[in-house]
Order: C-alpha cells, then sequence, then structure tokens
C-alpha cells in the first residue's frame, strides 16, 4: 500500500555528492570537481587554427559591411583581404547543469559573462566586443585576452604570413572559442578522413548546441 511501503534507505552526504558531479561519466566528489576546475582556469594553452571568413569548414561567406540605400543590396568585403578568423578550442569541455536545466559548458559561459557573444545557427549577430583583444606574440602564439587583459586562450599555429597581413589590413580579427569547433581530428580518424564538410557539420553542431561565443576582436601585433 502507498503510505505503507518501505522507505529507501538513505545515503550518505558523501555519497549524494559523489552522484551530482561526473568527470568522463564518473562520479566523483565535490574535491574532484573543484580541482578539475581550477586545473581548466589555470590552463590557457588550447588547440587552434588562422584561417578565413569564406573557408568552408565555417560556411560563413563574407562579413556584412553594408546595405547600399538605392539597390537595398547588401554590401561585403568581397574584392577586398579575407576577414581573417581565429579558432580557440580548448582540451576538454566541463559540463554543467541546474535542476531541471540545460546543459552549459563553464568555460563557455565564462567567455560569455565577459563580453563574447553567443554565436547561434540560423541569423547570428556579429559584432565588435570592447575590451577584448588578439595578441600576436614574439613567438607568433595567438593569446585571446579579456577585458582585464587576462589570457583566456593562447594557441600555438603554423606562420601564416598571409592571414598576418589581413589582422593587420582590417584592424581585427573574427574570433570563435569553443570546445567543438571543428580544430582536432577526432579520435579513430585521420586528417586526410576529417575533411571541411565534416569540420563544418561540427561547427554547425556546436553553435545549435550554444557552444560557440565569439565577436570582432581587435588585433594586436606584438612583433
Amino acid at each position: 500500500m502507498g503510505r505503507f511501503k518501505a522507505n529507501k534507505p538513505r545515503r550518505d552526504r558523501q555519497q549524494q555528492a559523489q552522484q551530482r558531479f561526473h568527470i568522463d561519466d564518473r562520479a566523483v566528489s565535490q574535491a574532484e570537481i573543484l580541482a578539475a576546475g581550477a586545473q581548466l582556469s589555470n590552463n590557457v594553452d588550447d588547440h587552434g587554427r588562422l584561417l578565413y571568413m569564406d573557408s568552408p569548414s565555417l560556411g560563413l561567406g563574407q562579413v556584412v559591411t553594408g546595405i547600399d540605400p538605392d539597390t537595398g543590396s547588401v554590401q561585403t568585403t568581397d574584392g577586398e583581404d579575407p576577414m581573417p578568423v581565429a579558432l580557440f578550442e580548448p582540451e576538454r569541455a566541463m559540463m554543467s547543469r541546474l535542476p531541471g536545466g540545460e546543459p552549459t559548458e563553464i568555460q563557455v559561459e565564462g567567455a560569455i559573462s565577459a563580453g563574447l557573444r553567443r554565436f547561434p545557427r540560423g541569423f547570428a549577430d556579429l559584432r565588435t566586443i570592447p575590451g577584448w583583444a588578439l595578441h600576436r606574440l614574439s613567438d607568433d602564439r595567438i593569446e585571446l585576452r579579456s577585458p582585464d587583459d587576462g589570457v583566456y586562450s593562447r594557441i600555438t599555429v603554423p606562420a601564416s604570413p598571409g592571414w598576418y597581413s589581413a589582422a593587420l589590413h582590417h584592424g581585427y580579427v573574427v574570433c570563435f572559442y569553443g570546445p567543438q569547433l571543428g580544430v582536432r581530428t577526432p579520435p579513430g580518424s585521420t586528417a586526410e578522413q576529417y575533411n571541411d564538410a565534416e569540420r563544418l557539420e561540427e561547427f554547425r553542431t556546436a553553435r545549435g548546441r550554444g557552444l560557440v561565443p565569439g565577436g570582432i576582436i581587435a588585433y594586436r601585433n606584438n612583433r
């Protein structure tokens, strides 16, 4: 009968806490999850790529610069140096979900809280982000810095003179941050198999999940 059925045994607090936090589907304590979060925060060296707005692995086309008032046609950067893009992909995702809420990624939400804008599927509004800056270091590493001048992400990429020239020409770079941007070759795949179509699908999937913040960031050449 309902009111007289046996009560479930009460778990102790430590066991309850372990059921709340997971790393790689493994239940862990609150102390372990806090330590993992601190490690992620302290490690700013991520994976990255330098490319352009018209890259087939992004599917974005060109940046709209205005609308012709007479014809109503959209004006783009066609005929100029293509708008440079930098991708910053952290080594690990750190997902969180409040009771009854949707899963979120802590590093992504931190970037958005600091000013980057979420870049969803469909219509997306790319804007300049005040306070953020992209720095090219003397050793050609690229740093994405938040408004407090802290390094949010740093990538080591092959030297790309054409990309640097485009960044200097525009004075800005389109930057995207997130754990699923199509940068790293997935396990069980090769660089040849992980082609532009596969990278594009991963990027679009991440946008649909709300995992891609970004914006147009001022470029600083420190060489």
